[in-house]
């Protein structure tokens, strides 16, 4: 993991935009754009937090996602453009939990989805469980589970 200092709250907003790739022929979000637009979030926030693409490349250290919670509340359509907002939550041995929400950009009280991932930290080659990066436990004591 980076020697850089975490930041005070494991939190990030990406802004994206609906594309007509991620939409059905009525200009409405499939469900899966949803799990990539999280996927992107997700990615960054790991980033940010220390754990890199680079950084899981190197150490084999990856994490495994080993659930997904989706709420679809309403539907985003072409064009729209979005926030989608990652936060770690939940710090366990092996696993942590990550929120996301993913709002309109110009109305963010408007959602559109609610997704919390249960993931699990294992080692590549061979997939064994390893403990969550240990610098998330030092800065964010307030999210290991009792």
């Amino acid at each position: 993991m980076s020697t850089d200092p975490l930041p005070a709250q494991p939190r990030l907003s990406v802004p994206l935009e609906v594309y007509y790739f991620d939409t059905d022929a009525g200009g409405v979000v499939h469900n899966i754009a949803y799990l990539r637009m999280v996927e992107i979030a997700r990615t960054q926030l790991a980033a940010a937090l220390g754990w890199s693409l680079e950084e899981m490349n190197r150490t084999g250290l990856v994490p495994v996602v080993a659930r997904t919670e989706i709420d679809y509340l309403k539907p985003a359509r072409l064009g729209d453009r979005l926030t989608v907002t990652a936060e770690l939550t939940l710090l366990e041995k092996i696993r942590f939990l990550i929120h996301f929400e993913i709002a309109s950009a110009a109305q963010p009280d408007l959602i559109f989805i609610r997704c919390t991932q249960t993931m699990v930290t294992v080692k590549l080659p061979g997939g064994r469980p390893q403990r969550v990066p240990p610098a998330w436990r030092d800065a964010y004591p307030q999210l290991i589970a009792p």
